[in-house]
């Protein structure tokens, strides 16, 4: 063989190798393709997304939840996480890592796309909590997760909060204190996902923050927490939280309370605060179905009579 001719094979051989190497398929051709014109076009590459989930091809998804392309992820992460073989969890799972992080176009709670972007770190550990869950995800979400910059906190909290994964409170308490302002009304709505007392505590630590707004997300989280704790949380904001909105707001949600506290609400019929006062009075009117006035004796009698039943009605 001379020299030319040596030259040659070695680069024909090196063109069959790259080919050989050379992904099967690619997800940003198969997105163009669903989006193609061509009713045929579309169906087939629908029928290759499916083909490659059943048969856990699942580095084609993996690939393209890096993509530079950020609308490439999201799908991606969604095909992914559709895959159940392990190796795909452990790719899934990856994915929360914080160098893997990115700002996507979709909202991860509703599962579609959105003009507003949001820590991709979510959506993944929704899907992954949507899948059963995975003991592993939370040490690989939690990695090098302290001392980073405000966003990265504070989607750190939200994405604790689809993963719902109890080992990420102790986080949360820290994030609950942070200087920041939305980092800590993150861990208020991630921990109101929570119900457990270790959660209920973060949010009790909250209560008194200076930031109304997130006193609202604490009232907000105690709104879907149903133990009996809650009431002592309440009543405290009820009474004494500098905002009167708020302050209404808390005697309001004392009407989901079962049994709700019927003499905390007469007691406050006699209080100072105006505000208090028909607070408590249209939250016992709400409860009762009576129309009585401002008048605690009033409220006092009807009690006595009607304690039984309010305390076992549904």
């Amino acid at each position: 063989m001379n020299f030319r001719a040596g030259v040659c094979a070695l680069m024909v051989a090196a063109a069959a190798g790259i080919f050989c190497c050379a992904p099967a398929y690619d997800a940003q051709t198969l997105y163009n393709k669903l989006q193609s014109g061509d009713l045929e076009e579309r169906q087939n590459a629908a029928d290759t997304i499916d083909k490659i989930v059943r048969e856990g091809d699942y580095e084609v998804f993996a690939r393209g939840a890096v993509s530079p392309v950020k609308s490439n992820r999201a799908p991606s992460i969604i095909y992914l996480a559709r895959i159940k073989q392990p190796k795909a969890r452990a790719a899934l799972r990856q994915l929360l890592r914080l160098d893997t992080r990115a700002m996507i176009p979709y909202n991860p709670i509703r599962m579609k796309p959105s003009s507003e972007e949001s820590d991709s770190r979510i959506l993944v550990a929704n899907l992954i909590s949507e899948g059963g869950g995975d003991p592993g995800a939370i040490e690989t979400l939690l990695e090098g997760a302290e001392g980073q910059p405000p966003d990265v906190m504070q989607g750190t909290c939200y994405a604790i909060g689809a993963l719902h994964d109890d080992h990420g409170l102790p986080f949360l308490a820290t994030a609950a204190r942070h200087p920041d302002i939305e980092v800590v009304r993150a861990a208020a709505q991630a921990a109101a996902t929570f119900h457990t007392p270790e959660a209920r505590e973060i949010l009790k630590s909250l209560a008194n923050h200076k930031s109304p707004e997130v006193r609202s997300e604490v009232l907000s989280g105690l709104a879907i927490q149903e133990d009996a704790s809650v009431v002592e949380i309440l009543e405290g904001m009820a009474t004494s939280d500098p905002s009167p909105e708020l302050r209404t707001a808390a005697f309001s949600q004392l009407t989901h309370l079962k049994p709700a506290p019927v003499p905390f609400l007469i007691e406050q019929l006699k209080g100072k605060d105006e505000t208090n006062r028909q607070a408590a009075l249209e939250t016992l009117r709400l409860l009762s179905g009576q129309a009585y006035g401002p008048r605690p004796e009033l409220w006092a009698r009807w009690w006595q009579q009607n304690q039984k039943s309010q305390v076992e009605r549904p």
